[in-house]
């Protein structure tokens, strides 16, 4: 069996993604391909593979076999032929945690490598997006607001400096481990363009066509500097389940203008993300990934 993972990263349609291949499992299953949906790996597998991941380097031992037969339950109920698709972003790290480390995906190649090793002797192929560094800081600190557990932005920008870690860093803790042979990296906007090719990369031969209503959509809209307002005002009066679900609700929801998005005002500051943008790019096609963008 071959394993295909979609790690992610976050802000860039993943839930998207996991919708369509979760519409399209007959279309999937006939040509070969199992999956599952997002909610029974995370619930099942991803939570666990979180919390045990930072016990790994003392306690793999024991952490690993644990892990392996999650997996191993979570492929043997979805197993309809020669080929398995994990998808979840959070199998990198969190956001949150991302702020918390100061540093984007810190653990990314030791996650890959406990991966890895749970799949055995099984071929295994990775997926990554990235995404224009203004766009994706400013959708993570807009959902980790939609939660109730945002610092301020200014403060949350300063974790990520343009020096800082990114994600030609990020793509090369993950070939050091399963080779730049078994990665495929694809960027936010080659996807935006077309989000139906990033299937044909993910399931090779299959063919089922994203609606055109899915097509034309913005994917995954982020919270409006209204809707945030909204969600702060209430923070206090309601739980954390019911703040997610108004969040969810509040995505959508069309606001009156003005009702400007977030965003990143200091003109330099845009300049270097753009600049170390385009050269994590550069970086990344060198490594011999196969690179669409």
């Amino acid at each position: 069996m071959k394993i295909l993972v979609h790690l992610g990263v976050h802000k860039t349609a993943t839930t998207f993604i996991q919708s369509q291949l979760a519409n399209n499992r007959a279309e999937l299953s006939g040509k070969g391909y199992g999956v599952a949906g997002i909610w029974v790996v995370r619930k099942r597998f991803t939570n666990l593979f979180d919390r045990l991941s930072y016990f790994d380097p003392v306690w793999r031992f024991l952490t690993r076999p644990i892990l392996r037969r999650r997996l191993e339950r979570i492929i043997g109920k979805n197993k309809t032929g020669e080929t398995f698709l994990l998808s979840d972003e959070n199998l990198l790290g969190l956001i949150s945690a991302n702020y918390w480390r100061g540093a984007l995906y810190p653990w990314a190649g030791m996650r890959v490598k406990i991966l890895k090793s749970l799949f055995g002797a099984r071929d295994a192929h990775y997926f990554l997006c990235i995404r224009r560094y203004p766009d994706y800081l400013t959708s993570s600190w807009l959902q980790m607001a939609s939660k109730g557990k945002a610092p301020p932005f200014e403060k949350y920008l300063e974790k990520f400096p343009p020096e800082g870690r990114g994600w030609a860093d990020i793509v090369g803790d993950i070939t050091n481990v399963c080779g730049p042979k078994n990665l495929t990296v694809w960027t936010y906007d080659w996807f935006s363009e077309d989000p139906a090719r990033v299937f044909r990369l993910l399931a090779p031969g299959t063919d089922f066509t994203v609606p055109d209503r899915e097509l034309k959509r913005e994917i995954l809209p982020s919270l409006t500097i209204k809707g945030l307002n909204v969600i702060n005002q209430l923070e206090d009066h309601l739980s954390r389940p019911e703040l997610k679900r108004l969040s969810a609700v509040i995505r959508t929801f069309e606001f009156d203008e003005p009702n400007p998005r977030l965003e990143i005002g200091d003109p330099a500051l845009i300049s270097a993300y753009e600049q170390k943008y385009r050269e994590d790019i550069e970086k990344i096609r060198a490594l011999g990934v196969d690179f669409h963008g």
